[in-house]
């Protein structure tokens, strides 16, 4: 399916009834077509009795729901296809979704309920934007989920619709398998295997590569708890990364994938004051050869970097810090704000303040407290971009059995966790990352929408 899109933007002065107007039109990304025709592990069908969302109530029909809302951006966005989030760095400022906003957000407009409707080939969407609503310059102008008109990443009125829960599914494993689940620390969509990295009640670092049908399947593979194989094992023994509760089994560490030919593990404690005392291993993927030491960091208090516990029983594991561009964050102990490490140069270290003091919160058993999405660190209330300016969010902290980062591959994401004490159960979860953007309209003029203008955004979509 084929799709073209036009655009009208109106402004209209509200003390001289002044109108501007602007026509565009605009290209379609990938977006909608990944939507449908990505299929992660077969979990958008029905296997064994496990449920996937309702489809009718998100997606279907495609308009107004998997195209159902309209993002505003303050510059251009690179006309590629195959581009389906913006950067961090370009803001956002105004979004709408298929309804009447009903809170005092003053980025989120409203559809006009009574001349959106169905055309001949496609859908006409209407937006309305008042006085205080949507204020900035507009560069680009983008077509998105339902759900991502509601909120984007997340701000002061909404943060849980940016991840939509499209299927759990919770299976019995023995101990060892489950934590090569819960220890994942890079998946291979297109590979079909995953790498997860442990440290067992000797100390040892364990390095495991398992077969996964994530894109495509085996002759003789089911797509529940059998469906996975182990298909390499490299064991590691540090001399300087050396977990002191290993025999106590649990530890105050985690395992990055730095993207850049490396792993990365950093382990450190807690501390109210004075200086922070961090061990790092740096792992080449290639040979797996490493590297260790240990920083010293004056004057620097943080939050533990990540807890593990229960190797080979009932494994868990809360993320507790986050690599990006090869830099680790570290929440102060105070959760006030983030440090910033260099992985590959410790005297590069710099400070991100929040200017206020996080909930850092998690859901049961474990929990990723906090995780990366494309070029976003996101926690439960707050959202570092790409520049380090930090947005202050609702708290919403509905991950609950999840214990790894988010692995998101199109408009998808997934997850491992466990599920309950009494047993060992792995939960795996399906999310959709609803803030895509399904389609690109650069304006040929920017429009500068300010606080004595209202606006109304008419957006044609049909079938090429």
């Amino acid at each position: 399916m084929k799709l073209k899109g036009t655009t009208k933007i109106e402004l209209t002065d509200v003390y001289t009834g002044k109108k501007e107007i602007y026509r565009d039109t605009n290209m379609v990304t990938k977006a909608v077509q990944q939507v449908f025709g990505t299929n992660i592990e077969g979990a958008l069908f029905n296997i064994n009795g496990t449920s996937t969302v309702n489809w009718s109530d998100h997606f279907l029909p495609i308009c107004p729901h998997t195209i159902g809302g309209v993002l505003l951006f303050q510059d251009a966005i690179a006309e590629d296809e195959n581009t389906i989030y913006a950067p961090s760095a370009n803001q956002c400022i105004g979004y709408a979704s298929n309804d009447v906003n009903a809170t005092a957000n003053v980025l989120r407009g409203s559809m006009n309920l009574t001349e959106s409707k169905t055309t001949d080939k496609g859908y006409k969407f209407v937006w309305d934007f008042t006085t205080s609503q949507g204020n900035g310059t507009i560069s680009a102008v983008c077509l998105t989920h339902k759900y991502g008109g509601v909120g984007y990443f997340g701000d002061t009125f909404d943060a849980g619709k940016r991840l939509l829960r499209m299927k759990d599914n919770a299976y019995s494993l023995d101990g060892i398998k489950a934590n090569r689940y819960i220890d994942c620390v890079e998946v291979n969509f297109e590979g079909n295997y995953f790498i997860s990295i442990s440290m067992d009640t000797s100390g040892a670092i364990l390095i495991n590569k398992v077969r996964k049908c994530f894109c495509e399947i085996g002759l003789n593979f089911p797509l529940k708890e059998l469906g996975d194989e182990l298909l390499e094992t490299h064991t590691l023994n540090p001399t300087v990364f050396i977990n002191r509760y290993a025999s106590s089994n649990y530890g105050y560490f985690d395992f990055h994938d730095g993207e850049d030919g490396y792993w990365y593990g950093f382990m450190g404690e807690s501390n109210s004051s004075g200086n922070a005392t961090v061990k790092w291993i740096k792992i080449k993927k290639s040979d797996f050869t490493f590297t260790e030491g240990t920083w010293t960091l004056n004057d620097v208090q943080i939050y533990q970097l990540g807890s593990h516990g229960s190797y080979g029983s009932q494994p868990y594991r809360s993320v507790q810090s986050v690599l990006r561009n090869g830099y680790l964050y570290m929440m102060k102990y105070d959760r006030t704000g983030m440090y910033k490490v260099n992985a590959n140069n410790v005297a590069d270290i710099t400070w991100v303040p929040f200017g206020f003091t996080t909930n850092f919160s998690t859901g049961y058993y474990g929990g990723t407290q906090i995780f990366k999405l494309g070029d976003r660190i996101l926690g439960s209330d707050f959202n570092i971009c790409a520049d380090d300016t930090v947005i202050h969010t609702i708290n919403y902290g509905d991950y609950s059995y999840i214990c790894t980062p988010f692995f998101r591959y199109g408009p998808y994401a997934i997850t491992f966790g466990r599920y309950n004490y009494s047993g060992m159960t792995v939960y795996k979860t399906l999310w959709l990352v609803s803030p895509y953007i399904a389609s690109i309209n650069n304006l040929s003029t920017s429009v500068i929408k300010t606080a004595d203008k209202t606006m109304k955004i008419t957006y044609t979509v049909e079938e090429a």
